[in-house]
């Protein structure tokens, strides 16, 4: 029999941990809280957020000094970036250093959604330190200006994508990387493949001699995969989430500002298919964004089980 007294106590439960109903998964904090990240995945799915950070450690420096395009000696004509580098032998080349607005949040959202409506838990590392801090989706030099104790924390970021990697190819024998980005330049989502807007801009894919982020999706058909049925930005466009390049519907980005994808996106594609998905304001960051992120969630599952990737346990 519920009693009055039972009830409160549900009720109490209720409200002290909301993340019961809305299935939020846990996190751990890594080196200095310089990232998150949630390694108890049950499906072959990466979300990386690199660049939604607003933590500002107060000891490391500001990464908007730059670093030095050296005029002499060995490494004339190349940038070089140290945090104590005075660079009188050379003229500043700009680190960028825009933060990702929400795209953290975006993440989570969507890694929750995953849980909820299809029981499946992606595994996720989230970026905590404001990109002026660190650029955890930049090499590392340029990443960390050489400041060690940014060094140890772009090593914390990328052991746990590759222990996520590990896990999953050990697992499953495949899977996904989607790394989650924003943008300002126009209100539609540039799904990155490694691929640049000129490439794109091709009549057929197939005829490039170029490497794509998703190579063992493609075999011989990378107009299918790329800007197809089948393709990723066509889930997104499918999925009520606005225009996507490339896809079927706006294969080609034209004269729109566009990026193709990042060190992430590049650095795994050997182990893991890695896409890059820049999205726009209203998406990430706008008043509808837990239905967007609901959305994204339904477009993974649908390209994952179209491509016969999606894999859980």
């Amino acid at each position: 029999m519920v009693t009055w007294y039972s009830l409160s106590i549900i009720i109490v439960l209720f409200f002290i941990d909301p993340s019961i109903e809305q299935g939020t998964l846990n996190f751990l904090d890594n080196y200095r809280s310089s990232c998150k990240h949630h390694q108890q995945g049950n499906v072959n799915l990466i979300i990386s957020a690199p660049h939604g950070g607003t933590l500002l450690p107060d000891d490391l420096p500001n990464r908007t000094i730059g670093g030095c395009l050296r005029k002499t000696g060995t490494n004339a004509g190349i940038c070089t970036w140290w945090f104590n580098d005075t660079c009188t032998d050379g003229e500043r080349c700009n680190a960028t250093t825009v933060r990702d607005t929400l795209s953290d949040e975006f993440a989570e959202n969507v890694a929750n959604e995953l849980n909820i409506q299809y029981q499946l838990k992606p595994f996720i590392v989230i970026g905590k330190w404001n990109r002026i801090k660190i650029d955890f989706n930049r090499e590392i030099n340029e990443a960390t200006l050489n400041h060690p104790e940014a060094i140890a924390a772009h090593h914390s970021y990328h052991s746990n994508i590759q222990q996520a990697i590990n896990k999953i190819n050990q697992n499953f024998g495949k899977g996904l990387l989607l790394d989650i980005h924003g943008h300002s330049a126009g209100n539609y989502t540039m799904v990155g493949y490694l691929l640049t807007s000129n490439q794109l801009n091709v009549n057929n894919l197939n005829t490039l001699s170029v490497t794509t982020s998703i190579e063992s999706l493609c075999s011989s058909n990378r107009e299918e995969c790329i800007r197809g049925h089948s393709s990723f930005g066509t889930a997104l466009e499918l999925n009520n989430l606005g225009i996507a390049y490339p896809s079927l519907a706006n294969p080609k980005p034209g004269t729109l500002r566009f990026f193709s994808g990042g060190y992430i996106t590049s650095n795994y594609k050997s182990t893991i298919n890695t896409i890059q998905t820049e999205l726009p304001y209203d998406i990430r960051a706008g008043n509808n964004r837990r239905t967007y992120a609901r959305n994204y969630a339904k477009a993974i599952i649908h390209y994952m089980k179209l491509n016969n990737l999606l894999l859980s346990n």
